[in-house]
């Protein structure tokens, strides 16, 4: 699509889209290769990544790129992400993908679900991160075991909670919402997809002059 197509909207400019594909190849490189570290039938992995010591040594350092961008994200769209009282409604709707509804509440630029995931993985993520520090620099002769075992559950616990999230959010963002995706990849959506999934934030934009790409 052009970028110049009249059809088209802006949603996200390159900023956005850059943390955004920084953080999600971060988070999943340190799903993958954990998953390897983790279970013994899946050694497949570090051994594709060149032995466990380096899958290992590869898992960290992507985590703490994980945990920089997670920040930013955090600095970045919490101010879209704020709840708002129609945002229960939507909920109580579920935001007319179950069954048809009348009189949604109109969405500003992201709806209930994806605030719900934004601060899921601001969440989430934060735990992960904070105990993946903590399994790294942990010595088991000066911290107690109890810090360490703790860490190891938490860290797991999160990880299993935030990956259903992200496959949610995957199929939502591709197969369940067609043309959602180029949103993180041009950064562009239809006028019709605005009307549909963001028409608050479309009329308001509506308003301002054209910003350049």
């Amino acid at each position: 699509m052009s970028a110049h197509d009249s059809n088209l909207v802006r949603i996200t400019d390159v900023e956005e889209r850059l943390v955004h594909w920084v953080l999600a190849a971060s988070c999943l490189f340190c799903l993958i290769s954990g998953i390897g570290l983790m279970y013994h039938s899946w050694s497949i992995i570090p051994t594709l990544l060149g032995g466990h010591y380096a899958a290992k040594m590869m898992h960290i350092y992507s985590g703490v790129i994980f945990t920089g961008m997670l920040f930013y994200s955090a600095y970045l769209w919490k101010k879209d992400c704020r709840f708002e009282e129609s945002d229960l409604q939507w909920v109580l709707k579920a935001g007319g993908y179950l069954w048809p509804v009348e009189n949604l509440p109109p969405v500003y630029k992201y709806n209930a679900g994806q605030k719900a995931f934004f601060w899921c993985l601001i969440g989430c993520g934060a735990v992960i991160s904070v105990t993946g520090f903590l399994m790294w620099l942990w010595n088991p002769v000066s911290v107690p075991i109890i810090i360490g075992r703790l860490s190891y559950m938490l860290h797991a616990g999160a990880v299993v909670v935030l990956a259903a999230f992200i496959m949610i959010h995957i199929y939502l963002g591709t197969a369940g919402n067609p043309g959602t995706v180029s949103a993180m990849i041009t950064g562009y959506v239809t006028r019709a997809w605005c009307e549909t999934h963001c028409p608050r934030w479309y009329a308001e934009r509506s308003k301002k002059p054209e910003q350049a790409a």
